[in-house]
C-alpha cells in the first residue's frame, strides 16, 4: 500500500487488540503516518500507539503535520476527507475514505487519539442508575451464594419482568402494556425462570 503523504510503499506493523488478537496496520517509514482499515482505529489496546510510534524512535516520535493538500486512499484511490465527530477533539486530525471507511492518521495523531480515549474513560463516572443496578445485582448474587435461592429467584424475576421504554430505557407504567404484550412478556419470564431454576440446582 502506498502512503497518501509520501507516495512510497508502507510497511506492516503489528498492534494488539482488546481481544488478544493481532492487528496488521500499514505505516509509512518516512512520515510515520498510519493507515487503519474500517473499524481498526477503535480496536487497538491502550498503549499500542506508543509502541508503534516508537519503532523508529528518532524519526517517528514527534508530531508531523499533513503536508499534501489532497490525500488519496491507499486502497481505492478515492480522495480522503477530514473526519469530523463531536466526540473527537478538533486538534486530532483524521482523514477518512468515503468509500472504504478507512482512516489515515499522520505521525503523532494515533498517540494523541489513544491518550484522549484513556482520559475520557478515566473521567467517566457511573451514574446513580448504574450504581443502583450494580448494587441490586451484587445483592442478588450474594443471596444466591448464601442459599436463599427462592427469594433471589423471585426478585430476579421481578427485576427482569420490568418492561422498559426502548427510547428512554425507563420502566413503563403498567397500564401502557396491552394484553398481547403482557402475554408475550409472561411467556418470556416463564422461560427465563425455568432456565434459572435449572442452573441454580446444578
Amino acid at each position: 500500500m502506498i502512503c497518501p503523504n509520501e507516495k512510497i510503499e508502507m510497511r506492516k506493523v503489528k498492534a494488539e487488540s482488546h481481544y488478544g488478537q493481532q492487528l496488521i496496520l500499514d505505516q509509512c517509514s518516512q512520515c510515520g503516518g498510519i493507515w487503519f482499515d474500517a473499524f481498526e482505529l477503535y480496536t487497538p489496546k491502550p498503549g499500542e500507539a506508543a509502541k508503534i510510534e516508537l519503532l523508529d524512535a528518532g524519526n517517528l516520535r514527534d508530531f508531523s503535520a499533513i503536508e499534501n493538500a489532497e490525500l488519496v486512499c491507499p486502497k481505492d484511490q478515492a480522495k480522503l476527507v477530514r473526519f469530523s465527530d463531536p466526540y473527537f477533539p478538533q486538534e486530532i486530525i483524521i482523514e477518512r475514505c468515503p468509500i472504504c471507511n478507512g482512516f489515515w492518521l499522520n505521525r503523532g495523531e494515533f498517540l494523541k487519539y489513544q491518550k484522549f480515549r484513556q482520559e475520557k474513560w478515566a473521567r467517566r463516572e457511573k451514574s446513580a442508575a448504574d450504581l443502583k443496578l450494580q448494587e441490586e445485582v451484587s445483592q442478588l448474587l450474594s443471596e444466591h451464594k448464601t442459599g436463599n435461592n427462592t427469594d433471589a429467584l423471585g426478585r430476579l424475576g421481578k427485576f427482569l419482568s420490568t418492561p422498559l421504554d426502548s427510547f428512554t430505557w425507563r420502566p413503563l407504567e403498567p397500564e401502557r402494556l396491552s394484553r398481547e404484550e403482557e402475554s408475550v412478556l409472561n411467556l418470556i419470564l416463564n422461560a427465563v425462570t425455568i432456565i434459572l431454576r435449572f442452573f441454580i440446582r446444578l
